[in-house]
């Protein structure tokens, strides 16, 4: 989705023409656009596995089979939120394999040209523990069939190789491997570590992942995320999470991670935030600043049509008059086309260079097709995405 299609609401047959390339800003094949301040904003705020096709292809041979991609997808956007967001911290991957998911977030790192961080890799390398009670039927059924990947025998992978396959794809400087069982490691480790941005807790069983959270939640930062690859699928991280959550009385919103399964909603994987919930409109809203700040210059004053959620949060330094407007307020939504169109003229005639409409109040573009038409025949549409729709009115 990039936006209200303008051109299909216009009704004016001119305006369904191919637009000239010049009017509208695109985006350019870059790593991860959300991390890019120059003019291409056309990108929607969470990617999916088109945009993220290549970084998954490289990485997918190394990931555990079955591979979810939407776990892998969602795992990739939240590293990619937590660089756009300046959120500090190192990566961490606990439960590595072959380095499928850890190699992931180094290969965000590696596009993003991110130098300062790091992706940590704790693994036995030696394959699972060995399976408890209380990591559930399904959990025993799995470790001792021999041709399961979390079987002792196929869940080992040499650190050797695992090290081999970083060089050669070239992530070698963005990861550091800590080899042994995570009840002799952790502790001696976790001060190097320093504080983390992203805790990826991908090693089944209650015993392991209890001991994840016990040892590096506290150096999650403010903001950072904990994800939690086996949450649905076994008893016993579920059991981990909750034990652990309910005696620190933490508490902390458990958001799932939805794929699809014989074309039914799936569990995939979960996650928590260290800090607001609701997390995703932040970060849209951390988005559509940068893209007012790229496309409006600084004091150039805009129309901004939000149906009166935001104001000054989302002007990016910029002079935002809010539509409609009277002695500066927000007053309400127009009681016409021929209203909204009306003073659209008198917010030009007083100086407003730029009309903004955010997503909540993109609907508006379909309520006022007089308004839409009227700006599209009118004005360049300097920018439209899934957060925005900027007319630059100095026409």
């Amino acid at each position: 989705m990039h936006g209200p299609p303008l051109a299909q609401m216009a009704g004016d047959p001119d305006s369904r023409r191919p637009r000239e390339e010049t009017n509208v800003t695109r985006d350019t094949p870059r790593p991860f656009p959300q991390l890019q301040h120059a003019a291409h904003r056309e990108f929607d705020s969470w990617m999916d596995a088109r945009h993220l096709e290549a970084t998954l292809d490289k990485v997918r041979p190394f990931v555990m089979p079955p591979v979810s991609v939407e776990a892998l997808v969602d795992l990739a956007n939240v590293a990619l939120m937590v660089l756009a967001c300046d959120i500090p911290g190192d990566f961490v991957e606990c439960g590595v394999w072959r380095g499928g998911t850890g190699f992931l977030m180094a290969e965000i790192l590696r596009g993003a040209g991110v130098r300062d961080r790091k992706v940590w890799l704790l693994d036995s390398f030696e394959g699972m523990p060995p399976v408890e009670a209380i990591d559930g039927p399904r959990a025993i059924a799995d470790a001792n069939d021999p041709a399961n990947p979390l079987s002792r025998h196929m869940s080992k992978a040499p650190l050797e190789d695992v090290q081999r396959t970083a060089m050669e794809l070239g992530l070698a400087g963005h990861t550091e491997f800590v080899k042994g069982w995570f009840d002799q490691t952790l502790r001696a480790t976790r001060d190097r570590i320093g504080p983390i941005a992203v805790l990826h807790v991908d090693c089944d069983w209650h015993a392991s992942v209890r001991c994840c959270l016990d040892n590096l939640y506290d150096q999650v930062v403010e903001g950072g995320f904990v994800i939690l690859d086996d949450y649905y699928g076994y008893d016993g991280c579920a059991i981990a999470v909750h034990e652990f959550l309910a005696e620190r009385r933490l508490a902390h919103r458990i958001e799932s991670v939805v794929g699809n399964w014989g074309g039914c909603d799936h569990n995939v994987a979960a996650r928590f935030r260290k800090g607001k919930a609701n997390w995703q409109w932040e970060y849209r809203l951390h988005l559509a600043r940068e893209d007012i700040a790229t496309v409006i210059p600084p004091g150039q004053p805009f129309i901004l049509v939000d149906d009166g959620v935001f104001g000054d949060e989302i002007a990016a330094g910029r002079r935002a008059t809010p539509f409609l407007e009277r002695d500066g307020r927000y007053w309400g939504r127009p009681a016409d086309d021929a209203t909204a169109v009306h003073e659209v003229e008198r917010a030009r005639q007083s100086g407003q260079s730029f009309m903004v409409f955010t997503w909540p109040a993109f609907w508006w573009l379909d309520a006022y097709p007089r308004l839409q038409r009227y700006l599209v025949a009118g004005f360049r549409c300097v920018l439209q995405n899934d957060r925005v729709v900027v007319f630059d009115l100095r026409a």
